[in-house]
C-alpha cells in the first residue's frame, strides 16, 4: 500500500516531520537506518541557543513554543529547561565579537547584556580570571536531544504515522523523472512524496535521480567530564565565533588543501561548555571535514584541542575526570541555512536537511514549512531563504 509521504532518517528534523505530517492527516512512514538520533542529533549537546540570523529569530521562538507543548505532553521526558547563555572572550578581539553577536542578536529580539571581567567570576565562578569579559543572552533553553527525537516519534505515532528503525533507504524509485517511493533491503515502498532529512546522506540519495544536493558533511567532536565537586556551572559557555558576523563556518565543501593539511589545521575548535543536570559538562566543539561520515578520524587531534581550549576558558577543569568523548557529522550547507522544500529537478523528492549546528532550534519550526509546503504545492510565508534552489543563480 502506497504511503503519502515516506520521511528518511529518523533524527530530529525527520521526528518533527513526520509529526507534522501525520497531524495533518497524512499516510506517513518514517524510516531510520540505524536507532532514533543515531546521526548528528544523538551527538550534540542539546543546547538551543537564539540565532542571530534574521530568518531564524521567528523559527527559534517558535521551536521553544513547540517544545514546551511537548514537554507537557504524555510519553518520553527530555529534560526541557530554559538555561543561562554566556559569549565569552578571552581577549579584546574576541571581546568585540561577542559584542558584534550581542547586538544582532538585540535587532532579532534576544535581549543582551555586557559582563565585564570584574563581575565575570561572580557570575560564573569557575572561569579564568585573566578572560576579557562576557556577553549575557537571553532566551536559551537545553535539551536532552535523543529523547527529544524519541518523544516527537512517540508523538507522530500518535498522530497515526509508522516508525520503522533499523531500516536502510538503498535508493530512489522514479516513474519518469518524479520520485515515487524509495527501495530498502525489504523492498520498494511508494509514496507520493519523499523527505529527505537524513543529513548528510542526503546528497547522495539525491544524486541518483539527477538532484544535487548542496549539502556536506562537516565532523564535531565533544568531550564530556565528570562533575567538578566545587563549581557548578549555571550557563552555557561558549566563544563567539559559531554564530554572528564572524563566524567559523565552512562555504562549501572541504578543498584538496583541508584535507592535505595537518588534522591540527584542518580541524578548527572554538569554547563551548553545557552543564548537565547531573553535574557534568559536555565541552567542544570541532569543525573538520568529514569525506567519510562514518568514519572518525581526527579524534585524537580534535579531543586535545577541545581539552586545551577548556582548560584556558575554564582553568577548575584540569583536574576533572573525562567520562567520554564522541563526534557527530553535522549536514552543513554552504551559506550554513537549512535547505526546506522541493529538491530541483526531482518532483517528488524534498529536502529538510543542511542545519550545521542549529537542527535543535530550527527542526520544528522548518518541519511545519515543510509540511505546509506539501500539502498546499505553494512555498509558505517564511520559507523563501530556506530554498533549496537558492544556489542556482
Amino acid at each position: 500500500m502506497a504511503h503519502d509521504v515516506i520521511v528518511v532518517g529518523g533524527g530530529i528534523a525527520g521526528c518533527a516531520a513526520a509529526e507534522r505530517l501525520a497531524g495533518e492527516g497524512l499516510s506517513v512512514v518514517l524510516l531510520e537506518r540505524g536507532a532514533l538520533a543515531g546521526g548528528a542529533t544523538g551527538r550534540n549537546q542539546g543546547g538551543l541557543l537564539p540565532s542571530p540570523v534574521p530568518a531564524c529569530g521567528g523559527l527559534f521562538a517558535e521551536a521553544i513554543a513547540f517544545y514546551e507543548e511537548a514537554a507537557r505532553d504524555r510519553g518520553v521526558s527530555f529534560r526541557f529547561r530554559p538555561h543561562g547563555y554566556l559569549l565569552v572572550a578571552s581577549d579584546e578581539d574576541g571581546l568585540a565579537r561577542a559584542r558584534n553577536h550581542g547586538r544582532a542578536l538585540t535587532e532579532v529580539g534576544f535581549p543582551t547584556q555586557e559582563i565585564g571581567p570584574a563581575d565575570l567570576r561572580t557570575v560564573e565562578p569557575g572561569l579564568a580570571p585573566d578572560l576579557a569579559g562576557a556577553v549575557a543572552v537571553d532566551g536559551a533553553h537545553a535539551l536532552h536531544p535523543v529523547l527529544a527525537a524519541v518523544a516527537l516519534a512517540g508523538r507522530a505515532a500518535r498522530a497515526g504515522a509508522e516508525i520503522r528503525t533499523h531500516t536502510t533507504v538503498r535508493g530512489l524509485t522514479t516513474d519518469g523523472d518524479r520520485v515515487t517511493g524509495v527501495v530498502t533491503d525489504a523492498g520498494p515502498l511508494a509514496a507520493g512524496a519523499v523527505v529527505l532529512a537524513a543529513g548528510p546522506w542526503a546528497r547522495s540519495l539525491a544524486q541518483q535521480v539527477g538532484s544535487d544536493v548542496p549539502v556536506f558533511g562537516s565532523r564535531g567532536w565533544l568531550v564530556r567530564t565528570a562533575p567538578v565537586t566545587d563549581t557548578a556551572f549555571r550557563h552555557t559557555l561558549m566563544q563567539s565565533t559559531w554564530h554572528g558576523p564572524v563566524g567559523l563556518k565552512r562555504s562549501g565543501p572541504p578543498l584538496l588543501a583541508d584535507i592535505a593539511a595537518p588534522a591540527a589545521t584542518a580541524t578548527q575548535v572554538v569554547f563551548s561548555l553545557q552543564p548537565l543536570p547531573g553535574g557534568d559538562v559536555v565541552l567542544g566543539s570541532s569543525s573538520g571535514p568529514a569525506l567519510q561520515p562514518d568514519d572518525p578520524g581526527d579524534g585524537e587531534e580534535a579531543v586535545a584541542l577541545i581539552a586545551a581550549a577548556a582548560a584556558r576558558h575554564v582553568p577548575v577543569l584540569a583536574e576533572a575526570p573525562v567520562r567520554a568523548a564522541w563526534s557527530g557529522v553535522r549536514p552543513m550547507s554552504p551559506d550554513g541555512l537549512p535547505l526546506v522544500g522541493p529538491a530541483p529537478g526531482a518532483p517528488g523528492l524534498w529536502l529538510l536537511t543542511g542545519f550545521g549546528i542549529d537542527g535543535m532550534p530550527l527542526a520544528p519550526g522548518t518541519a511545519r514549512l515543510l509540511t505546509e509546503y506539501v500539502v498546499s504545492g505553494r512555498c509558505p510565508a517564511g520559507a523563501e531563504p530556506f530554498a533549496p534552489g537558492r544556489f542556482d543563480d
